[in-house]
């Protein structure tokens, strides 16, 4: 449960903060570039699923599905990482 709120409180910060950039300083700014570079496979897969499946662009829509696929990346991650520092210890 622990590692499901890490990966929910991580994709939400993220989120946010890519919503906050996006508005401010735009998304090919410095800021806005690390910030699509730190949530690399909810970009690159809601960009492709609404270009390739729904054949439009709509913001909210892109986010949501951004924050769905890394929040199943940052459990994988975590888990990953807990696994590790298991077997090592």
């Amino acid at each position: 449960m622990k590692i499901i709120l890490s990966a929910l409180g991580l994709a939400v910060a993220w989120t946010v903060a890519l919503a906050f950039i996006a508005r401010t300083y735009g998304l090919h700014s410095g800021p806005g570039i690390w910030a699509g570079v730190f949530g690399l496979p909810g970009v690159v897969i809601a960009n492709w699923m609404q270009a390739s499946l729904l054949h439009r662009f709509d913001a909210t829509l892109g986010y949501a599905l951004m924050f769905v696929v890394n929040w199943g990346f940052y459990c994988s991650v975590i888990l990953g990482v807990v696994s590790v520092k298991r077997s090592v210890w």
